[in-house]
């Protein structure tokens, strides 16, 4: 895929930047905590030390919302990162559940945006005690207007 093409697919959903870990599994390592860099409607990138197939099939885990998102992915491309020794990933999801995956991202941002709201009060929480926090002020009511 030239980098035009890449670029295109990338644009195909708006991407949200974040700093939010999720546990991979990929097929033929051990799970690995990572941290995504951008996710979207489609996918997410990350950085990882395991160097990943284009076209390979490897399940994501987002633990830290409700209810517990996991889906299988497929990586769409790989970058070697400029400090070498890692690898960028960008995964596509595999389920054509839309509205769900929305709903994820959405949640993932609500939950960094109130992280963020809360260093701003010199309240330094990890994204695991931010998602906890906002889960218990704010779930039942998200999404509904």
């Amino acid at each position: 895929m030239s980098d035009s093409e890449h670029d295109m697919e990338r644009r195909e959903y708006y991407r949200h930047p974040v700093d939010v870990p999720i546990q991979i599994f990929p097929q033929k390592e051990p799970p690995e905590q990572v941290s995504v860099h951008e996710m979207s409607e489609g996918g997410l990138s990350f950085q990882t030390n395991v160097f990943l197939e284009k076209g390979a099939v490897l399940k994501i885990r987002i633990p830290y919302i409700k209810p517990k998102f996991e889906a299988l992915c497929v990586v769409r491309w790989r970058h070697v990162s400029t400090g070498g020794g890692l690898f960028e990933i960008g995964v596509r999801f595999l389920s054509e559940e839309t509205s769900f995956r929305a709903r994820m991202v959405e949640q993932v941002c609500s939950i960094r945006e109130y992280q963020q709201q809360q260093t701003i009060r010199n309240r330094k929480l990890t994204f695991e005690e931010a998602a906890s926090e906002w889960i218990d002020k704010f779930a039942d009511h998200f999404g509904k207007s």
